[in-house]
């Protein structure tokens, strides 16, 4: 019979492990066992030992320099998410043809919580002048295109939560309160799309439209985003809205076939 204090210890071990493994992120990929400890807050001895289990598990990778990076297994298992891999493989292929159109990068977000996150891209070469983006990158609701489309549709009291708290002014152009982006929430949920300049990146304008699911309900955005001077959102409107609607048929069907639930 399991103790409440074993339920206490074998909590306190997950929540280290998940600790070292929040440890990583986009910016640091790559960290020695020092800056686990110091990053996830944990002893350093507490932080070798777990560190030695993910590893040897393959949740974490050793360089031959001694720094550890996420493993190869961990993205496996985290490739079975059920709100990722359908959506995904869906959308693939339409953001690489989106793109192949319109030079344009395109992108797939979904709402995960209060930010946005990127499941799929289709983008090539590269610009100082917008910020790369890649599957697993995050992304503000309020400050992007298909952020904003997410938001738009989302349940009262997401888009309260968010209009409610501080809002970060990534840019002059940024909604920097809820008095100001309740309107533009209620513009998207009017005309269908979200357009946006400058509000995330000082020099991108981006489209956006939504998915949907079999119920109607809003899934995911697909958006596609250019430099500023040459952001041409008519030209783009038709061409992004079409991939949307590919994906949402597939995403439709998909629901259809295995009779999962609405919510993604």
């Amino acid at each position: 019979m399991t103790t409440p204090q074993t339920t206490t210890a074998d909590r306190s071990v997950v929540d280290r492990a998940l600790n070292v493994l929040g440890a990583f992120d986009r910016q640091n990929r790559s960290l020695t066992l020092s800056d686990i400890s110091r990053r996830s807050g944990l002893p350093l001895a507490t932080a070798h030992r777990i560190v030695n289990r993910l590893h040897s598990w393959g949740a974490l990778e050793r360089s031959d320099e001694g720094n550890y990076s996420i493993g190869l297994r961990l993205w496996e298992t985290g490739t079975l998410a059920p709100r990722c891999s359908p959506l995904a493989e869906a959308a693939q292929a339409h953001l690489m043809e989106l793109h192949a159109r319109t030079s344009a990068r395109a992108l797939l977000l979904i709402r995960d919580g209060l930010d946005g996150l990127c499941l799929a891209f289709a983008a090539s070469g590269t610009s100082a002048a917008m910020c790369w983006v890649e599957s697993g990158d995050r992304r503000p609701l309020h400050a992007c295109a298909a952020g904003l489309v997410l938001l738009a549709h989302a349940d009262d009291d997401i888009q309260n939560e968010v209009c409610s708290g501080p809002l970060r002014a990534y840019t002059s152009a940024t909604p920097a309160h809820g008095a100001a982006l309740r309107p533009v929430l209620a513009k998207i949920r009017r005309d269908g799309y979200a357009v946006t300049r400058r509000t995330f990146e000082p020099d991108c304008g981006t489209i956006a439209f939504p998915v949907r699911g079999a119920s109607g309900t809003v899934v995911a955005a697909i958006g596609a985003m250019t430099q500023a001077n040459s952001f041409q959102p008519l030209r783009l409107a038709p061409l992004v809205s079409a991939a949307a609607e590919a994906v949402s048929q597939q995403a439709q069907a998909f629901e259809w076939r295995t009779g999962r639930p609405r919510a993604w």
